[in-house]
């Protein structure tokens, strides 16, 4: 359908599209960019703020690591006395406030006949109030406990796991233990101090870059240490909340951060696209933020909205200046357009508008005139072209009706013959040739194609044609036949022209075939059992090339019940628009399944579709001639 839009709106139009085009490309390019580096930028940001975070949480673990190991050398002191060592850790957990807990666990049998001495102080976590016990007892068996065994086994400081102090503290936490050995070098006591999870999680819980971030601290082991939602997540480790909400990629940030690493890896956060910055503490734990990309990029994609629009508004302004100037100046175009319509009408003396300007417009109008004079003297040379055109086509219609009218229309009706021929020229006129009559119960036969096509070549047809009827109605023999045509066609032929022609003569009473070929396709026999094969055949060469040529024919017997199948090298070298060919197995093939179609014409007709069918509407290049002999 064509567009009614004037060429003044559709070139404002392509110059908006054109130039929202680069505009968007640049938009874009901005906004990768920029993303990209603000992505950067919030990464190091975070990461910073990690490392800020990791500094002080490792400085205050260093203070209670370092009044721990203090205290381990004072109990030296004080071995005797036991009030001195409640005392000891009585102003341990006084003296520091990160100190949630304190403890001198002694070995098995210090005081002789007892299991169990372990001084014990700890924060009352209502009353804030220094309460002092015995930590040791039947229930509470520390010699199992990890804070002491594992300082023992290792002999060296050792930060447990997060747990709940059911003995003492009653809350989740995690403790430094120091093994002290004495002068035999042999385990004394193992001193501890216990950090409160939950001020680790006050700490981590006011980090926020951003509105969703989150920071969260784990063990050795992977276990919460601390986090903002530290309730939910007490007792758990980062492998079972991946594992809890399907986040694979959860789970490899956990893996990466027990294994001491450092670095920023991407992940589905709540099905939001987020990154996390991670790093080690020096005591084995690893420590986390995360943040969401969308609010890292929130004020920028707002940037980019606002640039959107303003940039909306100023191509709306550019189309209407360019709308209203291309209008003004393409208006002489209107009037060279009616101008065109009367011209095409048949006015070609119609006046065109004056224009003064020596510009692209004004080229327009020199050509319109040049046109205007070109097309009275081209009507006058088309008028006689014409008339000498449609005497020739004229002509060429006779020809053809001619040629159509040498070769046989009428087929006998006979019960020991059914034969029928077709013949479609790839132009007006051709140069195949079939023929066939019956004398003295015999059925003589023949098809030919003569080299070249149109005019000539029907008239090169038409000679041979008539040949073929005279000499064979002699009753000669085919090598005879085809010697006497050659003969006669080859006498004067400075046109240097030839026929490739098969002839035949059936003898309807006994099946006997007496055949000549001159360098003509070789034809096809279906025997009664629907066995297709090609005619063994002697080669001659085609009629006209030489005179006195010396032919030579062949015999068949023919099974009642046969099939003969003659055509041109039109049907074998039908091509599609890809030039593949028909070709002699797709001929074979064809006979063989057209072995049960009875009637000559409709085989005749079926072989010209399955042509057709093969070269898919492609045009004819050459003449098509099919006979179809039922003995």
């Amino acid at each position: 359908m064509t567009s009614s839009k004037s060429f003044s709106k559709r070139l404002s139009m392509f110059v908006l599209l054109f130039t929202s085009l680069l505009f968007l490309i640049s938009i874009f390019i901005a906004a990768v960019s920029s993303h990209k580096l603000i992505a950067e930028e919030a990464t190091r940001s975070a990461t910073n703020m990690l490392d800020a975070v990791n500094n002080e949480v490792q400085r205050k673990l260093q203070d209670i690591e370092s009044s721990v190991r203090n205290l381990s050398w004072v109990i030296k002191d004080n071995l005797d006395d036991d009030q001195a060592l409640y005392h000891l850790t009585e102003r341990m957990v006084r003296e520091n406030a990160d100190i949630s807990g304190c403890a001198i666990a002694f070995r098995d049998g210090f005081h002789e006949g007892e299991h169990f001495f372990s001084p014990y102080s700890y924060r009352d976590a209502d009353t804030e109030a220094v309460l002092t016990m015995q930590l040791g007892n039947d229930s509470y068996d520390y010699f199992f406990m990890d804070w002491y065994l594992i300082p023992s086994l290792l002999k060296k400081p050792y930060w447990s796991e997060p747990y709940f102090d059911e003995g003492g503290g009653q809350q989740f936490m995690t403790t430094y233990s120091v093994p002290v050995y004495d002068a035999d070098d042999s385990l004394l006591a193992v001193v501890t101090a216990d950090l409160n999870i939950d001020w680790l999680s006050e700490t981590v819980s006011q980090i926020k870059p951003y509105g969703n971030s989150h920071m969260f601290l784990i063990g050795r082991n992977g276990q919460f240490l601390a986090l903002e939602n530290m309730d939910a997540l007490k007792g758990n480790s980062i492998y079972s909340a991946a594992l809890q909400m399907g986040n694979d990629e959860l789970a490899e940030i956990g893996r990466c951060m027990v294994h001491g690493e450092k670095g920023m890896k991407r992940f589905m956060d709540d099905g939001k696209l987020s990154f996390a910055v991670y790093g080690p503490l020096d005591n084995g734990w690893s420590s986390a933020i995360t943040c969401q990309y969308k609010e890292v990029l929130e004020r920028t994609s707002k940037m980019h909205l606002i640039l959107i629009l303003i940039a909306a508004i100023g191509l709306f302004i550019l189309f209407l200046l360019c709308y209203f100037t291309i209008r003004k100046l393409t208006s002489p175009l209107v009037e060279f357009s009616h101008a065109a319509k009367n011209i095409a009408q048949g006015n070609f003396n119609t006046r065109l508008p004056n224009y003064r300007y020596d510009d692209e417009i004004g080229k327009l109008r020199s050509s319109f005139e040049y046109m205007q004079k070109s097309l009275n003297e081209y009507i006058q040379e088309l008028k006689t072209t014409t008339s000498e055109k449609q005497r020739f086509e004229s002509e060429l219609n006779i020809a053809r009706s001619i040629q159509m009218h040498m070769v046989p229309h009428t087929f006998p009706k006979r019960d020991d013959l059914d034969i029928y021929a077709m013949m479609q020229p790839a132009r007006e006129v051709g140069g195949d040739l079939y023929d066939f009559f019956i004398k003295d119960g015999k059925l003589y036969f023949a098809v030919g194609d003569v080299s070249g096509k149109g005019v000539p070549a029907s008239m090169f047809m038409a000679i041979t044609r008539s040949a073929f009827r005279f000499i064979a109605g002699l009753g000669l023999p085919m090598d005879e036949v085809l010697s006497k045509i050659n003969d006669s066609v080859s006498d004067g032929n400075d046109s240097g022209m030839f026929v490739t022609m098969f002839t035949g003569c059936l003898d309807l009473a006994t099946g006997h075939v007496e055949y000549c070929n001159g360098g003509h396709n070789r034809i096809v026999v279906v025997t009664p059992d629907g066995s297709p094969s090609f005619l063994d055949e002697t080669p001659n060469l085609a009629i006209g090339l030489f005179e006195g040529f010396p032919f030579r024919k062949q015999q068949l017997e023919l099974a009642r019940g046969s099939r003969l199948v003659l055509y041109t090298d039109g049907v074998t070298e039908a091509e599609t628009a890809e030039k593949s060919q028909y070709g002699d197995a797709a001929l074979l093939d064809w006979a063989g399944k057209a072995a049960g179609i009875t009637s000559a014409r409709d085989a005749a007709e079926d072989l010209m579709a399955s042509v057709r069918t093969f070269t898919g509407g492609n045009e004819q290049n050459d003449d098509i001639t099919i006979m179809i002999i039922n003995f």
